[in-house]
């Protein structure tokens, strides 16, 4: 009887290890071994680094960035300067221009920031099922209940360059500057944000060529603008436990979000309107074209506007969020109101897409 309750709980335990979700930090602890050659003034080789390089999330990473062996090797003797005593006057001069400088800055942080990463790492590693529990309650709170799953099959990892997220086709990559910062300031928002982007149910259907460009940015506009409800406003001028170029961002998109929305109405309503000849980089004509900016101010407006559970009930589709955002922001003063020319094409693409399309759900 005791060797049958045995090996039932060591079964249930093994069951519930293998489909635990895990966090695969290694790259991490690589780079410490590296950094802590390079505190002793030992260089770092190229072959050492290159192999470092060579980690399966990092190149998943890199890849996505569109970086070559010119960057990867400029990045690494910023490494030396960063991080070898001998050339500490050196560094010094280049933080002077941290602009100029800008992955010096970076690679700077994460040494000034090592021992309380490292802490970071290992607390993570304590109990990462209250962690990601976390993350997918923020998700949650911009997803219909029936979407509240979870996502035990994506590879979660944490790499120790730049500073960003990134997800795609089963992985879902943070650099450590991003996630120790963010989780610091607001434990699991990132997280969230980033889980959203993998739970977030999709209208999908096939584009003719010339509507292309215009239904990309619609998704782009929906998909960044939702999950960013979850962690930006997180990240106000006032979270002083960020590093001072990664806060501001929610003031820095309603600022900018009328001028890149306008844009984005002005060119649409050209009549006639070549389709064929729409970029996404002139339309989204800011330094980020991802959807963040148009996207998050039009989800603020959504949000004011009190229209934030429609977003949610309906948010799968894109050109719902026009519908809903056009309505939210004739209810606020100063909002862009986009041009009947506008709506016009954007009721035209619904109609003619609509009953072609598909509710992607995961599973």
């Amino acid at each position: 009887m005791i060797n049958r309750i045995l090996f039932t709980f060591f079964t249930l335990f093994i069951s519930h290890s293998l489909h635990s979700q895990t966090i695969d930090d290694s790259s991490c602890w690589e780079y410490f071994k590296i950094t802590e050659a390079l505190k002793k003034d030992r260089p770092l080789d190229r072959e050492t680094w290159n192999n470092f390089l060579k980690n399966e999330a990092i190149q998943v990473y890199l890849k996505d960035q569109g970086v070559d062996s010119t960057y990867t090797e400029n990045y690494r003797k910023i490494m030396e300067i960063v991080y070898m005593p001998k050339n500490s006057n050196a560094l010094r001069e280049k933080l002077k221009n941290r602009n100029k400088n800008w992955w010096t800055y970076i690679v700077n942080e994460y040494r000034i920031n090592e021992d309380n990463m490292k802490e970071y790492l290992t607390q993570l590693k304590q109990d990462p099922k209250s962690y990601f529990d976390t993350c997918y309650q923020y998700s949650y709170q911009m997803l219909p209940d029936k979407n509240h799953k979870k996502a035990p099959e994506y590879k979660i990892t944490i790499i120790p360059v730049h500073n960003d997220a990134h997800v795609e086709n089963g992985w879902m990559v943070f650099t450590l500057m991003a996630a120790y910062f963010s989780d610091h300031n607001k434990n699991g928002t990132l997280g969230g944000h980033e889980f959203h982007h993998v739970l977030r149910p999709r209208l999908v259907f096939d584009v003719e060529e010339e509507d292309k460009v215009i239904v990309s940015l619609l998704q782009r506009i929906l998909n960044e603008g939702s999950a960013d409800l979850i962690d930006k406003r997180y990240e106000g001028e006032d979270a002083v436990k960020l590093l001072e170029f990664q806060r501001g961002y929610p003031e820095s998109f309603i600022a900018e979000g009328p001028k890149t929305l306008k844009n984005i109405d002005s060119l649409l309503s050209v009549k006639p309107l070549n389709r064929s000849e729409l970029k996404i980089n002139k339309l989204i004509n800011t330094w980020n074209t991802s959807g963040h900016i148009p996207g998050y101010y039009m989800a603020n407006i959504i949000e004011k506007g009190g229209y934030k559970k429609q977003l949610i009930e309906h948010i799968e589709d894109p050109f719902q969020f026009i519908y809903l955002y056009n309505d939210a922001a004739k209810k606020n003063k100063g909002a862009f109101i986009l041009s009947p020319a506008t709506m016009e094409i954007i009721k035209e693409l619904d109609k003619k897409y609509r009953s072609k399309a598909q509710l992607v759900q995961h599973d």
